[in-house]
C-alpha cells in the first residue's frame, strides 16, 4: 500500500513540474518577443532621426543656385540597412525612404513641380524651408515551426521635419 502511494505522488509531482516548466517557457518566449519588438521599434526611430539629420546636412552642402534643388539625398532614397532588399523582406533589415519638398523656393532655382510644396510662395527673396519626410519600414520577426520568419505585414514609422534653410 505504501509503495503504490509513493508512485502516485511522484507522478503527480512530475506532472505539476512539467506544467510549471511549460508556463515558464511560454512567459519567457512572450517576454523575449516583446523585447525584440521594442528594440526594432526604437531602432527605426533612431534611424529616422539619423537620416533626417543626414538629409539636412546634404541639403545644406548642396549648391542650389547652380545645380537646382536637391531631389535625392545621395543614395539614401530606398536604402536598405543593412544589406539588400532580401534582408528587409526577411525581417532583418530596414527600408528607409526620404522625400523632400521645398516651401518658399526662390524663382531662380530650378526644381521639379512635384518637389515644390507651395509654388505661390516662390519669390525673389531666399526664404526657403524644406519639408523632410523619412519613412522607415521593417518586418517584425517571429518563430514559426522552430524557424525565425518575417511576418507578412510591414511596420511603418514616419518622421516629418520642417527645416528652414
Amino acid at each position: 500500500m505504501r509503495k503504490g502511494f509513493s508512485l502516485i505522488t511522484a507522478i503527480v509531482v512530475m506532472v505539476l513540474m512539467a506544467g510549471i516548466t511549460a508556463s515558464v517557457m511560454n512567459i519567457s518566449g512572450k517576454v523575449t518577443k516583446e523585447t525584440s519588438s521594442q528594440y526594432r521599434k526604437e531602432q527605426s526611430i533612431l534611424l529616422a532621426k539619423s537620416y533626417t539629420e543626414f538629409a539636412i546636412l546634404a541639403i545644406q552642402g548642396h549648391d542650389m543656385t547652380n545645380n537646382g534643388c536637391l531631389e535625392g539625398v545621395y543614395g539614401v532614397i530606398n536604402n536598405i540597412i543593412p544589406g539588400s532588399p532580401a534582408n528587409a523582406n526577411a525581417g532583418t533589415g530596414y527600408r528607409v525612404n526620404i522625400h523632400l519638398q521645398y516651401i518658399g523656393l526662390p524663382e531662380a532655382i530650378e526644381c521639379p513641380s512635384n518637389r515644390v510644396l507651395d509654388s505661390a510662395s516662390r519669390s525673389t527673396t531666399p526664404n526657403t524651408s524644406v519639408l523632410i519626410d523619412v519613412s522607415v519600414r521593417y518586418r517584425d520577426i517571429e518563430f514559426v515551426d522552430s524557424k525565425l520568419e518575417a511576418r507578412a505585414q510591414e511596420i511603418h514609422y514616419n518622421r516629418r521635419t520642417l527645416q528652414r534653410l
